[in-house]
């Protein structure tokens, strides 16, 4: 079986596997934030060596102000614990998204886990954090018309190197929770030529088994050629 270098997933239904349990939706973004090392773990005993998971778009900023509070807040609080648990795994963090609009907190702590991890390898966690791809995409293009680059220079290593995720592989593989089939803006140029799963369990019920279906049908497309 072929193990996809980079999976990257859309972690989706967290407000809804509250609902359903008569939870508040904070209920079910905190579950699904705790839920993430256990993903990742068993990500990296399967053999995958990059895993992205996309946690708050830069469209989220529009959802009520309680919850907008409540996710930044568990970022600035929770963050670091995490992180040190990938530090002693050997783990590299990073930050794949805008810093536009976070807080002081946030982007300290962010930098700080960069910065603590930064010579971790060859497995790495991106947190999808503020991120959009049109937004990094334009992004892209600004620096671009910033720097007067000009027609002939402007390549795809050159956009590469300027993106958010400047440095990780390709996705492989784009593994969607809670059911839904579209991107949702995700990754758009790094998972161009990507494996898309749709697993309908919720993001907090996500289990080995899921990502195993998932690495699955990735072989099944490999082996087809389409």
């Amino acid at each position: 079986m072929v193990i996809p270098k980079h999976v990257a997933f859309i972690m989706d239904g967290n407000g809804r596997w509250a609902q359903r349990r008569g939870l508040p939706r904070s209920a079910g973004h905190r579950a699904g934030f705790e839920h993430i090392p256990d993903v990742l773990k068993m990500c990296h005993d399967l053999g995958v060596q990059t895993v992205s998971a996309y946690a708050w778009s830069t469209e989220n900023w529009g959802r009520p102000k309680a919850e907008v509070d409540f996710i930044v807040h568990s970022l600035e609080t929770h963050l670091a614990r995490f992180v040190k648990e990938l530090h002693t795994r050997g783990v590299r963090f990073v930050h794949g998204g805008s810093r536009d609009n976070l807080t002081a907190k946030a982007l300290q702590v962010i930098d700080e886990a960069v910065e603590l991890t930064r010579n971790n390898g060859p497995r790495v966690f991106n947190l999808a954090f503020n991120y959009g791809g049109r937004a990094e995409l334009v992004r892209v293009a600004s620096e671009l018309a910033a720097e007067q680059a000009q027609p002939e220079t402007i390549s795809e290593a050159a956009i590469n190197e300027r993106l958010w995720t400047a440095g990780l592989p390709d996705v492989d593989l784009v593994i969607r929770t809670g059911g839904d089939r579209r991107l949702s803006n995700f990754m758009l140029w790094q998972s161009a030529y990507a494996c898309i799963y749709i697993a309908d369990a919720c993001w907090p019920d996500v289990s080995r088994d899921d990502i195993e279906e998932g690495i699955k049908y990735y072989n099944q497309v490999v082996a087809s050629g389409d």
